[in-house]
């Protein structure tokens, strides 16, 4: 029998407790205590009988999850009229794919433009940076964007 200290450090260390009854069936911790509620732990040995009527009175003893269903349904359909729906969403399918087919072609213009400029932006700030202007309008406005020279007339 080990000690209760060695078998609380036990516990502690890696999560096991040894778990010792006398011949009653209760469960003692501390044989060495001289305080009752230390040593023993009564765990009760018999069923509990509950009384049916009131467990019915709130629940429903049965299972009915898992009983098969008695009524089979039938479904009438008219083929004409699931044409006609399948016909009215290919319509409606074709439609939103054309408009996203339009958005995703403006976003790519909007992708494209926005790229340039930021581009130009670099440039025309790496070339202030090296001294060949002070402002953007020193510079062209097409690719590469070079220093625009003064005329001389």
């Amino acid at each position: 029998m080990a000690d209760f200290s060695t078998n609380i450090a036990q516990f502690q260390r890696d999560g096991t407790y040894v778990y010792e009854f006398d011949d009653q069936g209760n469960l003692f911790f501390n044989s060495g205590s001289s305080d009752f509620s230390q040593v023993y732990l009564a765990l009760p040995l018999t069923n509990y009988v509950y009384n049916e009527t009131k467990v019915e009175h709130f629940y429903d003893p049965a299972f009915v999850e898992f009983s098969p269903t008695t009524t089979a349904s039938v479904v009438t359909v008219n083929v004409d009229d699931l044409q006609t729906q399948l016909g009215v969403l290919q319509q409606e399918n074709l439609t939103l794919k054309s408009q996203l087919d339009d958005f995703i072609a403006q976003n790519q213009v909007t992708s494209a433009a926005s790229n340039s400029q930021a581009v130009q932006q670099i440039i025309l700030e790496l070339r202030i940076a090296l001294g060949q202007g002070r402002v953007a309008a020193n510079f062209s406005s097409t690719f590469p964007y070079a220093p625009l020279t003064p005329q001389t007339s």
